[in-house]
């Protein structure tokens, strides 16, 4: 698993940043082709998520559009027994210190505007979500407590690459489309939470198949189960 936080944390310090709607980068061929193939492989089974509450995951039928599993150990019980030793070393990985630091660095400009140069002690909680036809989620920037988050994008292949997130810029209370990120294998993207960084999912049509992705979210701690959306 080392080699897999290395490649994790290069991805990261050789990644672009994009400073509007404020700092965000993209990335692709984030793990290994063999690790990506054997995350596919080891995605969690449809009747181990819970179904989340919000109304933007909620149909007018009335029908929930967005499950999650979060990555703890507790929840690695739920899972096949074959498959819980990989995402416990994957769990370790995901919420070390060195990942978290390399992600924060990455924006410590911005970290240093909010918190001044003693940050607060910070956690990170994955999250697996499940999107499903007519999910969506309207622009947002994320609620304070949040600091950054990177998510990692799980499709087979690239016929949903329309489907990933979308970044606005606010002016005048209208929203400017800047740009959507391809929702690729092995791809992902993260950005620092601020008043401006504006972000939404477009609706996922009913033709499409499900949605799958892994959300690293990094809180200011104690308040890290504030909210999971």
């Amino acid at each position: 698993m080392h080699a897999i936080l290395e490649r994790l944390i290069d991805r990261i310090n050789s990644a672009q940043i994009d400073p509007l709607p404020s700092e965000n980068f993209y990335m692709e061929e984030v793990f290994s082709p063999e690790t990506y193939a054997e995350i596919l492989a080891r995605l969690p089974e449809e009747n181990k998520f819970d179904f989340i509450e919000h109304p933007d995951a909620v149909l007018p039928d009335g029908t929930k559009t967005r499950k999650l599993l979060d990555l703890t150990d507790d929840t690695i019980l739920r899972l096949k027994p074959e498959d819980r030793q990989f995402w416990q070393q994957m769990k370790m990985v995901l919420v070390s210190n060195m990942l978290q630091k390399a992600l924060l660095n990455k924006f410590r400009d911005r970290m240093n505007a909010r918190f001044g140069m003693n940050w607060p002690e910070l956690v990170t909680v994955p999250i697996f979500y499940r999107d499903y036809p007519g999910y969506r989620i309207s622009e947002h920037t994320d609620a304070p407590y949040k600091v950054a988050t990177m998510q990692f994008y799980f499709p087979k292949d690239e016929s949903q690459i329309h489907l990933g997130t979308s970044f606005h810029l606010r002016e005048n209370n209208r929203f400017q489309l800047l740009k959507t990120n391809p929702f690729k294998p092995n791809s992902g993207y993260a950005f620092i939470r601020t008043d401006q960084s504006w972000h939404s999912v477009k609706q996922i049509p009913a033709h499409e198949a499900v949605r799958d992705s892994l959300a690293l979210t990094v809180y200011v701690k104690g308040y890290e189960y504030k909210s999971k959306y």
